[in-house]
C-alpha cells in the first residue's frame, strides 16, 4: 500500500501543536479564563481545522492541568494561579541545577563539541534574563533527560516562557523588574561558569537565580512601584 506524502503525515501532527500553542496562550495570558467552557466544535470551527487536532490540544492541556474535563460540566479552563507558575519555576530550577552539577568538569578533558557548552554566548544587554534561563534549561534538560526532557519543556518551561511575558505577569499582578539587574548578574555568573566547565559554580548560580525567580514571580503588592 502507498503511503501518503510527508505532508500529508505531518499535518494533523503540525495542525494538533498549532491548536495546542494557541490555547496555552490564550490560557495563560488570561484571555481564556478559570472555568470558561472550552467548546470543541466552535473552536475546530473557528481555526477551520477538523476536530481531531483540537481535541488532541485539549488532552495535552488537561494532562498539564491547565484544562479540567467533565461528562457533567464538559471542558473547561482549569482554575490556576501564580502558586502553580511559581511551583513550575521550582521544578525547572531543581532539574537545572541538578543536570549542571552533573555536567562533565573541565579537567576530565571532555570534547567541547560533542557535549554542547551551555554558555558559549554571554548575556545579551537588551535580553530579558527570564527568557535566556528558561532557554538555557530547555536545552540543558532536553539534552541530558532526552524524552522525559521534552514533556518537561512542555509542561513546565513552555507555561512559564509565556507567563514572563511583561504584560502576561502584569496582567497577573506580577512584577518582574525589582531583583532584575541581580538577576541578571547571576545567570551572566552561570553562563560564564557553564562556559569553563566550572559544574560547582554554575550548580550555585543557577539555584540561586532560580530563587529570585520563584520571588519575582509572586502577586506584588498594589502599592509596590518598580525601580528603574
Amino acid at each position: 500500500m502507498l503511503m501518503g506524502s510527508l505532508e500529508e503525515q505531518l499535518r494533523p501532527q503540525l495542525l494538533s501543536g498549532l491548536a495546542y500553542e494557541r490555547l496555552l496562550a490564550e490560557i495563560i495570558s488570561g484571555r481564556l479564563e478559570p472555568g470558561q467552557r472550552l467548546r470543541l466544535d466552535l473552536l475546530a470551527h473557528s481555526w477551520a481545522v477538523s476536530r481531531t487536532p483540537v481535541r488532541e490540544a485539549l488532552q495535552r492541556l488537561a494532562d498539564m492541568r491547565l484544562v479540567h474535563v467533565s461528562p457533567n460540566a464538559g471542558t473547561r479552563v482549569a482554575a490556576w494561579s501564580n502558586a502553580d507558575m511559581i511551583e513550575r519555576a521550582r521544578i525547572v530550577g531543581a532539574l537545572l541545577e541538578g543536570v549542571a552539577l552533573a555536567a562533565p568538569t573541565a579537567d576530565r578533558g571532555t570534547d567541547r563539541e560533542a557535549d554542547g557548552a551551555a554558555g558559549d554566548a554571554l548575556l545579551p544587554d537588551s535580553s530579558c534574563e527570564l527568557m535566556v534561563y528558561l532557554d538555557l534549561a530547555e536545552r540543558l534538560i532536553s539534552r541530558d533527560l532526552r524524552r522525559l526532557g521534552a514533556h518537561l519543556v512542555r509542561d513546565h518551561i513552555d507555561p512559564l516562557r509565556l507567563f514572563v511575558d511583561r504584560e502576561t505577569a502584569h496582567r497577573h499582578g506580577v512584577n518582574l523588574e525589582p531583583g532584575r539587574r541581580q538577576r541578571r548578574e547571576l545567570l551572566t555568573a552561570a553562563l560564564a561558569a557553564l562556559d569553563r566547565r566550572d559544574a560547582v559554580t554554575a550548580g550555585e548560580t543557577l539555584a540561586a537565580f532560580s530563587a529570585r525567580f520563584v520571588s519575582a514571580l509572586a502577586p506584588a503588592p498594589a502599592s509596590a512601584s518598580a525601580p528603574a
